[in-house]
């Protein structure tokens, strides 16, 4: 207002219905937060052993727990809901924040991440908006699943570990861009903690134009099979569709077969630099 004032501006009023709206966001991100806790203590207890093995396998390190807060949503279909139901939040909060699915045709609500890993993803100023969860189920109808849109969360408008990588990618003059949670999370171990990645889609103008913003020429490092190459080219006929000097995109092909988290954890980071 004092700075307004000082430009001879008006600030624009602020209707009850946006205050409400403000309000109503900022306590959805108390519901994540609370989740976020929730599924990490089920990693740590003894719940969480089949998601423990997973990331065993996976050689993450306990560092990498910590920094990416990853966790564990157990295999019950109300867990989270009565973990968080004994604290302030309803349901309604709940399924407005995307955590409860509420039946079309009537019925209770449930958890709608169940007997998986659980990646927060967060947004610029490093609050959880949104998780992805990995299956632990090889049956699992869907391998990875995205938190759906809410209030708080439009994925096609943001990047898994933006917050952190923004801040390396100003300082290195660079960004990389691999297509899941545990490239990022690979690489973020081996030195290359300017990483992010799309989440589960292609990615977006939106996304591309985020990237721009961290870097001139984003380094985008996919899969090498034949999807990691069709989301290159995609990634490249919509970058050229909103192209302006001096921003570009640059290609940095795995061998076949690999992606950064193999590579990386097989050869180590000399061989992913080269």
């Amino acid at each position: 207002e004092r700075l307004a004032g000082d430009a001879g501006l008006t600030l624009p009023e602020v209707t009850p219905e946006e205050e409400a709206a403000y309000k109503r966001r900022g306590t959805l991100y108390d519901v994540m937060e609370a989740a976020s806790k929730w599924y990490e203590a089920q990693l740590k207890g003894l719940d969480g052993k089949a998601a423990k093995d997973y990331i065993s396998g996976r050689g993450l390190s306990s560092e990498a727990l910590e920094t990416f807060r990853i966790g564990y949503a157990p295999s019950g279909r109300t867990g989270l809901k009565e973990a968080l139901l004994s604290s302030k939040y309803t349901e309604d909060m709940m399924v407005e924040a995307g955590m409860l699915i509420r039946p079309d045709g009537g019925g209770e609500t449930y958890d709608r991440f169940r007997d998986r890993v659980m990646f927060p993803i967060l947004d610029m100023r490093g609050q959880i908006i949104a998780f992805g969860g990995r299956a632990l189920q090889k049956d699992a109808k869907a391998k990875y699943l995205n938190s759906p849109e809410t209030p708080l969360f439009h994925k096609g408008h943001t990047l898994y570990n933006i917050p952190s990588a923004r801040k390396v990618a100003f300082e290195v003059g660079d960004v990389i861009v691999t297509e899941g949670y545990m490239d990022v999370i690979a690489l973020a171990e081996g030195g290359f903690k300017n990483s992010v990645a799309p989440l589960g889609t292609a990615l977006t103008e939106d996304q591309i134009t985020l990237l721009w913003r961290m870097a001139a020429e984003p380094t985008l490092c996919f899969d090498g099979d034949k999807a990691g190459f069709k989301a290159a080219g995609r990634a490249l006929e919509r970058a050229l569709s909103i192209i302006k000097p001096g921003l570009s995109l640059k290609f940095a092909l795995m061998p076949e077969g690999d992606d950064p988290d193999t590579l990386i954890r097989r050869e180590g980071k000399g061989a992913f630099n080269a």
